[in-house]
């Protein structure tokens, strides 16, 4: 089913009730694939809707990113051949605009999108992203993705129970990493004296942060080592 075949009735159209998926494939194999499966599966069975996965059996041949959709309409798939390269590194700053924690577009990957394309849009480049709160003013997420940082030498992500979506590579590195990771729930100055931090999806794996609200950070140690260790996984 393609996504020219979504009528325009559909209320994933028209008021962005659905859930997708971002799922990189390399050389003709999904990474991840049955993670990605039950995260898009879990936020279909919240929103109501029913996910077909037989359309989704075939993966791509190549390398690329596979986008998968459901909505009231059906089950749908898109290939992008090619990976665009990620900046080696981003800045990040404060967003203007924040996230409601208990909200569905703040725990699931809904086609709910305007919010975080917002936050994003506050930056001038692609390098920069923006840190995104709750109504508590808890640190939650960055407008495309999960954060990690370490202070004291220690490695923290905020809580899901913050607002932050469950995705794969926050889950590689919470549960195969091998290293301990405190999932907390902190406010933006937790950040001020982090002494480094990294971002994460599924597109962009593991990334460097290089400076916080103008202050430049240090080599991001930590995150390269995970990075190297996700990239053989």
């Amino acid at each position: 089913m393609s996504l020219s075949e979504i009528p325009i009735g559909d209320s994933g159209f028209r008021h962005g009730v659905g859930v997708f998926e971002t799922v990189r494939v390399e050389k003709g194999k999904a990474r991840l694939r049955d993670w990605h499966e039950e995260s898009i599966r879990e936020g279909a069975k919240v929103l109501g809707l029913e996910m077909e996965v037989e359309n989704l059996r075939q993966v791509p041949e190549g390398d690329g990113l596979w986008r998968w959709f459901v909505t009231e309409t059906g089950t749908r798939s898109w290939w992008s051949e090619g990976i665009e390269l990620a900046p080696e590194s981003y800045e990040l700053d404060l967003a203007t605009t924040g996230i409601w924690s208990s909200s569905w577009e703040a725990r699931y990957k809904t086609l709910s999108y305007l919010n975080r394309i917002q936050a994003r849009r506050e930056g001038s480049s692609p390098t920069e992203e923006r840190v995104m709160l709750n109504e508590k003013g808890e640190v939650a997420s960055v407008a495309m993705g999960n954060l990690f940082w370490v202070k004291g030498g220690k490695l923290r992500t905020p809580a899901r129970e913050c607002g932050c979506r469950g995705g794969v590579v926050r889950r590689w590195i919470v549960e195969r990493s091998g290293r301990e990771v405190e999932e907390g729930r902190w406010g933006k100055e937790e950040l001020d004296g982090a002494e480094e931090i990294f971002l994460t999806n599924a597109r962009i794996g593991i990334k460097s942060v290089r400076s916080w609200r103008g202050k430049k950070l240090a080599l991001a140690a930590v995150a390269a080592v995970l990075r190297k260790a996700f990239g053989a996984e």
